[in-house]
C-alpha cells in the first residue's frame, strides 16, 4: 500500500483550477463553434445550390430544407456545449494535478517550518506533475538533514 495519502479535496486551489478549466472550456467552444460554423455553412451552401438548380422547386421540398437547416444548427449548438462542458472537466482534472501537487508541496515546507522537523520528505500522488521537483526536493532535504546531523555532532563532539 502507498504511503501517499488520497486527497480529500479535489479543489485544492480552486481559483487556479477553474482558470485553467475555463480556458480549456473556452478553447473547446471557439473550436466547435467554428467546426460547426464551417458545416453549417457547407450543407447550407449545399441546399441552396439544389434549390437554385430547379430541380427541387416544391413548397415542400424548401420547407424539408429550412427544417433540416434548423435540426442542424440545433444539433450544432448541442454538441458545442458537450464540448465546452467536457473540456472544463477536463481542464478541472489536469489543473488538479498540476495544483495538487503545488497544495501538497506548500502544505510539506509548511510542516518543514512549523515543526524544524529536517527528516520530514515530499510527497505527491503519481500521476501528479512535478515528480522531478519533488525529487530534487528530498535530495536536498536529505542533504540538508545529513549535514545539520554533522553540524550538531561536531558542536556536541
Amino acid at each position: 500500500m502507498s504511503d501517499v495519502k488520497k486527497r480529500e479535496i479535489f479543489l485544492v486551489d480552486a481559483s487556479t483550477q477553474f482558470k485553467y478549466a475555463i480556458l480549456l472550456g473556452v478553447i473547446g467552444l471557439v473550436v466547435s463553434v467554428v467546426v460547426g460554423a464551417i458545416f453549417y455553412n457547407y450543407m447550407f451552401a449545399q441546399d441552396r445550390i439544389l434549390l437554385l438548380s430547379g430541380l427541387n422547386q416544391s413548397e415542400e421540398i424548401v420547407a424539408f430544407f429550412v427544417q433540416q437547416q434548423k435540426l442542424l444548427f440545433v444539433k450544432l449548438v448541442a454538441v458545442s456545449v458537450i464540448i465546452t462542458l467536457f473540456m472544463f472537466l477536463i481542464g478541472l482534472i489536469f489543473s488538479n494535478r498540476i495544483a495538487g501537487s503545488i497544495f501538497s508541496i506548500r502544505r510539506t515546507l509548511n510542516e518543514i517550518s512549523v515543526t524544524g522537523d529536517l527528516a520530514i520528505r515530499f510527497r505527491i500522488r503519481k500521476k501528479d506533475e512535478f515528480q522531478d521537483l519533488v525529487y530534487d526536493l528530498n535530495r536536498v532535504m536529505e542533504r540538508i538533514d545529513f549535514d545539520h546531523g554533522k553540524d550538531t555532532k561536531q558542536k556536541n563532539g
